[in-house]
């Protein structure tokens, strides 16, 4: 990552392959160094939840010598962030 950059960490409610979200880090990735960390499915309407008795798994789904990283995660966006 580039420190002139700044960080952007990018999440959403509907999940990592959201076309949406697709948009929103290209846009970005121009203006910074991106971190992607979204649920691994569409999660609408639970921006507020927390996932307090389960485990959460995070799974790292951009290769290794890319420029943006990415993340899949089993909770919701709130777990993504937190």
């Amino acid at each position: 990552m580039d420190k002139a950059k700044p960080l952007i960490l990018i999440t959403n409610d509907d999940g990592v392959s959201a076309p949406g979200l697709r948009a929103l880090i290209a846009v970005m990735a121009e203006i910074g160094d991106v971190l992607v960390v979204a649920p691994d499915k569409p999660q609408s309407g639970m921006g507020h939840a927390i996932t307090t008795n389960s485990t959460l798994y995070l799974d790292k789904i951009s290769k290794e010598n890319d420029v943006i990283q990415e993340y899949s995660c089993s909770g919701t966006p709130v777990d993504c962030v937190n």
